[in-house]
């Protein structure tokens, strides 16, 4: 798929006119990512997730008003919030060609069903092909430093984008797009960077090149 994009811009560039036409589609084709905050959440990792999609996906993001939780989504038994109502609630949000994926973050705890548990917590959760997500850091600050936190929230948010995106989960140890499997020893295996089956994939669903990065620039999206 790239060799086929770099011949079309070899030609393009040779047409007086086209070259701007093209790119014009291309960037058309990019959907525009927004991250609601809901309720409680911490704005220092919401920063750093945003800083985290633009670097890995090369896409437009727009950090939205916060909002409060919808109280349709809260489990009084666990005293946490049914994921699924949230990306119900988050797909009213989304305004074609202002907000294509709307990616929800919050800091209260949030659940889903999952094989014989009816409500299981979570990191995150998103439809496969959007338009919605969530990511919760409720789960993903135990015993680690601000730094670490911050990464974990990245991975995260990243990961299910990918799945709005349309990826499904990848087996392949320290990818990106790998199940977590109940435990954040998963998210801190990762690099931060899709494998290449998943970039390819996400590249020819999209038609527009992925930023072409060999290493995830930790320094440039936290510091």
């Amino acid at each position: 798929m790239r060799g086929a994009l770099f011949v079309l811009a070899l030609f393009a560039a040779m047409v007086p006119g086209r070259a701007a036409a093209d790119h014009a589609r291309t960037e058309a084709s990019r959907p525009r990512v927004c991250v609601v905050p809901l309720g409680p959440h911490d704005e220092r990792l919401l920063a750093a997730v945003m800083r985290g999609i633009e670097h890995l996906y090369g896409l437009e993001v727009e950090v939205r008003a916060p909002e409060p939780l919808p109280v349709s989504a809260y489990y009084a038994p666990r005293r946490r919030f049914r994921a699924e109502r949230l990306l119900e609630f988050l797909d009213r949000r989304v305004e074609p060609g202002a907000c294509d994926l709307v990616m929800g973050f919050t800091g209260v705890d949030i659940s889903t069903t999952k094989g014989p548990h009816a409500d299981w917590g979570i990191l995150g959760l998103a439809w496969v092909g959007g338009p919605s997500g969530v990511v919760s850091t409720h789960r993903l600050g135990r015993r680690v430093g601000p730094r670490a936190l911050a990464q974990r929230a990245v991975k995260v948010m990243n990961h299910e984008l990918g799945h709005a995106l349309g990826l499904e989960h990848h087996d392949r140890d320290g990818c990106l797009m790998e199940d977590a499997g109940g435990t954040v020893k998963t998210v801190d295996r990762e690099s931060g960077l899709l494998c290449d089956q998943s970039r390819r994939e996400l590249e020819e669903r999209h038609g527009f090149p992925l930023p072409g990065l060999e290493r995830f620039s930790w320094s440039f999206v936290l510091d």
